[in-house]
């Protein structure tokens, strides 16, 4: 609305979002303060340590459930580094099992699998129960597993390697 006879003042284009600017700056800085991967590096490390995994070691997730015949591994490819953890932890009531396949193993990984008791878990009978795959003194390899529910069977493969040297030449850079 306008006075009779008064002219309406316009602003320039740059002033109308003169107040959002600030606000836009504040934000970008808070969020360049945050870790970048939203805190869950310092989870799986913090959980790890609660385990008693070495110092800087990580937990990973594999996420077991189905629906009828179906059984489902999720993900199905874990990239892990030797001392860390895996974690297989039913999100349904099913009754289900991780086996490692011993035949489709790498001598040194069997032999790590079979020394350390860990070539199967016991049956995970409630939601909720999980069976933790320890990688201390590991041998890099692939650790191919099955999981069993109710008729259904599910396959993945945990990748055990050393985290590339970043001063490496085969490293491409980011």
């Amino acid at each position: 609305m306008s006075l009779p006879g008064r002219s309406r003042v316009r602003r320039p284009a740059f002033y109308r979002g003169a107040g959002l600017l600030p606000f836009l700056l504040l934000a970008g800085w808070i969020g360049g303060c945050q870790e970048s991967d939203g805190g869950s590096r310092a989870r799986a490390e913090a959980e790890a340590e609660a385990l008693g995994l070495p110092s800087g070691a990580l937990l990973h997730r594999v996420t077991l459930g189905g629906r009828g015949a179906d059984e489902h591994a999720v993900p199905t490819l874990v990239s892990a580094s030797p001392g860390d953890g895996v974690e297989f932890r039913t999100v349904d009531h099913r009754v289900h099992t991780v086996e490692f396949v011993g035949d489709s193993l790498a001598p040194a990984v069997r032999t790590f699998l079979e020394s350390t008791g860990q070539m199967a878990s016991p049956p995970l009978v409630a939601r909720g129960t999980r069976f933790v795959l320890r990688l201390q003194n590991a041998p890099p390899g692939r650790y191919f597993f099955l999981s069993e529910g109710h008729g259904g069977t599910a396959m993945g493969v945990i990748e055990v390697g050393t985290p590339p040297d970043p001063d490496s030449p085969q490293v491409a850079p980011s």
